[in-house]
C-alpha cells in the first residue's frame, strides 16, 4: 500500500471539543485519525499531546478536564521533577482527576539546546530515551490501556522531545504507518513561536531558551525518520521494544483497542 505523506488526519467528529478553547496549552493535539497499517485509524477523543500545562487558569483548566470539555481524566507527566514542581499550573492541579508524574529521560546526557537544530543529534537523543526509559514508556502503555484513564493527555515541556518519542512509540506499536507519524510529529513546528514564548518564562528554561534561534527548536521529518529506523534496527520496532521492557501480549491488544478503530 502506497501512502501519501502529505496526507491530514481523518477529521474529527463533529461533536468533540473545539481544542481552540485552549489558547495557553501550545501544541494540543488528539492523535486521531492516524492511518494503520491495516487499514484502521486511530480513535479520536482518546490520547492528547501537548507542551507545557504551566500556563492554563482555571477556565483553561476545566476546559481540560471538565465534562463539557476534553474531559481528560489522566495527565501523565513526561518531565523531571524540578519542571513538575515548579512548571504546573495549581488551577489544573485543583482540579484533574489524575495526574501521573512517568519522567523520560536520557540518562547523563543533557539536552543541548545548541545542537538542536541537527536532526542527527536530536535523533541520537531520542535513542537514548530509548535505552533509559524503556519501562516508563511501558508505564504510560498501560495507563492509556486501561479505560479508566482515557482520554489521556501526554505532555513535558514543548510536546515535542520526550512526548514525541513516547507518542511515537505508542503508535507505531498499533500499527500507525510511519509517514502519518512523521507528519504528526512534526507538527510541532507549527507551534514553536508560542511554545519559544512560553518556555523562556520558566525557570528550568529561561535563558537557554532565549539563546537559542527559533528554527533550531522545530522537529523536522528528517529527525523522526532517523529515530524510526533506529527504533526498528536496535529494537526491532515499536511492538519488540514495548514487549522486552515488559508489557505482554494482552495489554498490548488492550493498547491497540484503544487507539485502533478497525477498518
Amino acid at each position: 500500500m502506497t501512502h501519501d505523506p502529505l496526507a491530514a488526519p481523518a477529521g474529527p467528529p463533529a461533536d468533540l471539543p473545539d481544542l481552540h478553547h485552549l489558547p495557553d496549552l501550545h501544541n494540543l493535539r488528539d492523535v486521531g485519525g492516524l492511518r494503520t497499517d491495516d487499514g484502521g485509524r486511530t480513535r479520536h477523543g482518546v490520547l492528547y499531546r501537548s507542551g507545557t500545562v504551566a500556563f492554563l487558569d482555571a477556565a483553561q483548566a476545566e476546559v481540560l478536564v471538565g465534562s463539557d470539555g476534553l474531559g481528560v481524566r489522566c495527565r501523565v507527566d513526561l518531565r523531571g521533577p524540578r519542571e513538575v514542581a515548579e512548571e504546573t499550573s495549581a488551577a489544573l492541579r485543583e482540579r484533574e482527576r489524575r495526574a501521573e508524574h512517568v519522567e523520560i529521560h536520557a540518562a547523563d546526557v543533557a539536552w543541548d539546546f545548541t545542537a538542536s537544530h541537527r536532526s542527527d543529534w536530536v535523533a541520537a537523543h531520542y535513542a537514548r530515551y530509548l535505552d533509559a526509559s524503556g519501562d516508563r514508556i511501558v508505564t504510560v502503555a498501560r495507563l492509556l490501556a486501561d479505560p479508566a484513564n482515557r482520554p489521556l493527555l501526554a505532555h513535558c515541556s514543548a510536546g515535542k522531545d520526550r512526548t514525541g518519542v513516547t507518542v511515537a512509540v505508542l503508535l507505531r506499536a498499533v500499527g500507525v504507518v510511519a509517514d502519518d507519524l512523521v507528519a504528526d510529529y512534526a507538527r510541532t513546528t507549527q507551534a514553536i513561536a508560542g511554545l519559544r514564548e512560553q518556555l523562556t518564562r520558566l525557570p528550568a528554561y529561561g535563558d537557554r531558551i532565549a539563546a537559542v534561534p527559533q528554527e533550531a527548536l522545530g522537529s523536522t521529518p528528517e529527525t523522526m525518520w532517523a529515530f524510526l529506523s533506529t527504533l526498528e534496527e536496535r529494537h526491532g520496532g515499536a511492538r519488540a521494544y514495548l514487549l522486552g521492557h515488559g508489557l505482554d501480549g494482552s495489554e498490548l491488544s488492550a493498547l491497540t483497542e484503544a487507539l485502533v478503530e478497525p477498518a
